[in-house]
């Protein structure tokens, strides 16, 4: 099992910070057939191989995310694909998304 563990830091109104995480649960849930609910301020997420969550603050967003075994040896890849959309998402208005 790995562990990816990140903050990145936003200058977003709270508000629009939610609703950008809102997107990237809509999009995780299509592509990836994710569930996820929120909690608070934190957006809860699991999908067989996944679990974790999105916390929301003023200044940043952290990510919790446990990978499974057959998702361990992807570790470095899906952690940088998370950064990348991230950074997309929350310095373009929301158009860091890719098909």
């Amino acid at each position: 099992m790995a562990n990816i563990h990140f903050k990145t830091p936003h200058n977003l109104s709270h508000e629009d910070a939610r609703l950008r995480v809102e997107e990237i649960a809509q999009d995780l849930k299509e592509k990836l057939e994710t569930n996820y609910a929120w909690k608070g301020d934190s957006l809860l997420f699991r999908r067989k191989g996944a679990s974790g969550s999105i916390d929301v603050s003023g200044d940043f967003i952290e990510f919790n995310i446990k990978l499974g075994m057959m998702l361990t040896p992807l570790k470095g890849k899906i952690e940088r694909t998370i950064r990348d959309r991230i950074d997309g998402m929350l310095h373009t208005g929301g158009e860091g998304k890719t098909s």
